[in-house]
């Protein structure tokens, strides 16, 4: 066991110091376990992640130096608050798309390393890990609630009146009931199903320790408090009683109901994080943890849903709207289905723009936008025919980037003075070209002077 850790805070998108020691030993083929942390042109890089863990070597263990292990600190270069932006994304009435399309192709929005242990910061570190494994817990009960829950055999006995339940208990019937003459009571012996087993309360016990953890900052007709409500009702049937770390050791979980084990997983890992610390802000005392679950963020992502989300609560609702999450615009002329499209071709099927507005009344497609989690004083090819591509697709004559950074703002263009840049094409008249600088905060003036 590790005696102590060497903390590294780093930022994501950066180079590192080649010569930080944890490096040589660094298992670089899983960016998944080790931060996104890679190798580019005989650099070491950080990605899109942020967060809290441990880094592994090739044989998967947590890399110590003597006996300390080494912990990554991971936080945007752009300033950007992942926690305010989980919370309003969290709060879009598409969030549930958002979630099942990642789930779809594989990819998370956030993870929870639930199956390792605590680890230990300074009380002076800003950490809201709390919030994460609430958020987290959430999900996955109200993922297991609407696959239905486990439901425990047992044996009961009642005296019934008027009628049989399983069977008669002779010597129990005679003695309590014909002895005194209540010919009409039979004492019944008869097998039941229950909820209100120990696996339902483990959960119940941790939903309502998460549920008091979200409230402070969700509003009360979000997503997220609306998945609370559903797995409280539920679990209505399932006592609240204060729950015991020996209660996990009585877990009975196999056969259909192995999709139990991660969510016990993680309220165990929630139940053990007990550990707090206290600073003094002023007159207030603040609580603060000391010991959080390893956890990370995927920024790229969840800077996509936050642009979104942000330019759908900036819109005028009666004027303009947005396209569904993840529409596909087919590229090949009359085919609205994957099913319908060529085979066996080098041009791909279809494009999925990230934002596309449109006029609500003629539905006239008016600006089509990339949001992209870089830095936005770099060109890309990539990134740049990306863009002209969905412009050739959907028509439009204003088009554009959203970057992060620490203030919202339009991108001055140097060369014509104006907030936007002249493209040249022979379909429309005038293709008008923005970047957008999206801090954790949005001016609907500068929304509108950028596109309307």
């Amino acid at each position: 066991m590790a005696r102590g850790n060497i903390l590294h805070k780093l930022k994501d998108w950066s180079e590192l110091d080649g010569n930080k020691e944890f490096l040589s030993n660094l298992d670089l083929s899983r960016p998944d376990l080790n931060f996104g942390v890679h190798k580019y042109k005989d650099k070491f890089w950080t990605s899109g992640f942020v967060g809290v863990g441990r880094v592994h070597d090739y044989n998967q263990r947590p890399i110590q130096s003597n006996g300390k292990e080494h912990i990554v600190f991971i936080s945007s270069q752009y300033g950007m608050n992942p926690w305010d932006m989980l919370e309003k994304v969290m709060n879009d009435e598409e969030y549930e798309d958002y979630t099942k399309e990642l789930e779809n192709n594989g990819k998370y929005l956030f993870r929870v390393f639930y199956d390792q242990p605590l680890i230990q910061l300074g009380q002076e570190e800003n950490n809201d890990g709390d919030i994460l494994y609430a958020l987290s817990f959430i999900n996955s009960c109200y993922s297991l609630c609407k696959k239905g829950l486990k439901k425990t055999m047992y044996h009961q006995e009642e005296n019934f009146n008027s009628k049989v339940r399983g069977k008669i208990d002779i010597k129990k019937n005679i003695r309590k009931n014909t002895c005194y003459g209540r010919n009409e009571k039979f004492h019944c012996k008869y097998i039941d199903f229950t909820e209100d087993n120990i696996e339902n309360r483990i959960l119940k016990v941790t939903l309502i320790k998460c549920k008091s953890i979200v409230e402070k900052r969700f509003e009360k007709n979000s997503e997220i408090t609306k998945r609370v409500q559903y797995c409280i009702n539920v679990l209505r049937r399932v006592k609240s009683v204060a729950i015991k770390t020996s209660d996990f050791n009585n877990i009975s979980i196999s056969g259909l109901y192995m999709y139990y084990k991660p969510v016990l997983q993680q309220a165990r890992s929630i139940f053990n994080q007990k550990y707090q610390s206290y600073s003094v802000d002023g007159e207030k005392i603040i609580k603060k943890s000391v010991y959080t679950i390893p956890y990370m963020i995927n920024m790229e992502t969840l800077f996509e849903f936050y642009a979104r989300t942000m330019i759908k609560k900036h819109l005028d609702q009666e004027k303009y709207e947005l396209d569904m999450y993840s529409k596909k615009w087919f590229i090949e002329h009359g085919v609205t289905s994957i099913e319908d499209t060529e085979k066996n071709i080098h041009l791909m099927s279809y494009c999925i723009p990230d934002i596309v507005i449109r006029n609500r009344v003629t539905k006239e497609t008016l600006v089509v936008i990339d949001a992209k989690y870089k830095n936005h004083n770099k060109s890309a090819r990539n990134d740049s025919l990306q863009l002209l591509s969905y412009v050739l697709m959907t028509g439009v004559n204003k088009c554009g980037f959203i970057f992060p950074g620490k203030q919202t703002e339009i991108k001055q263009v140097k060369t014509s003075g104006q907030n936007y840049l002249l493209l040249q094409t022979p379909l429309v008249s005038e293709l008008k070209y923005y970047e957008l600088i999206l801090a954790n905060t949005l001016d609907e003036k500068v929304f509108e002077e950028l596109f309307f």
